[in-house]
């Protein structure tokens, strides 16, 4: 079982039967934090929810997997990624890995005992962020000036 089921996930796929079947795997292994999204653009426009961890395809419309990777990288260096493919290439698996990705995963083996592996590995490199409380005026007015 999940042990950070609050973690957040974003799934980004243009096909919304490996939207729906990644959510599955994920909610199986008790995870229910999670987002979807069928573009690199609308997974960006959310991108400062922090999410723990990214799944996402390599072919969609618009911008490739690489080219959101490299933004969410910029974004927040400490975003984990998967690039999910329905080919196996090289050269992809390379560059995704080369611009911070955890690995290169083929569609066609993706099943919930793989997703679990992937989990169990995200959940060793995971550290859950502090929860920011409401401020104080002062504190506001410390932490502006520095102090």
């Amino acid at each position: 079982m999940a042990k950070y089921p609050d973690l957040k996930i974003f799934i980004v796929d243009d096909d919304i039967f490996c939207i729906t079947l990644y959510e599955q795997f994920l909610r199986n292994l008790g995870y229910t934090n999670l987002a979807s999204f069928t573009s690199g653009d609308e997974c960006l426009q959310q991108i400062r929810e922090q999410p723990g961890v990214i799944f996402m395809d390599y072919n969609m419309e618009g911008m490739n997997g690489i080219e959101v990777l490299k933004k969410i990288k910029a974004y927040d260096s400490h975003i984990m990624a998967y690039i999910i493919s329905g080919q196996e290439n090289s050269l992809v698996a390379r560059e995704a890995l080369q611009y911070g990705a955890l690995d290169y995963v083929i569609k066609t083996t993706l099943s919930t005992d793989k997703m679990a592996a992937i989990m169990k590995r995200v959940e060793e490199y995971y550290t859950p962020r502090p929860k920011e409380g409401k401020k104080s005026f002062f504190e506001k007015v410390k932490s502006g000036l520095g102090i």
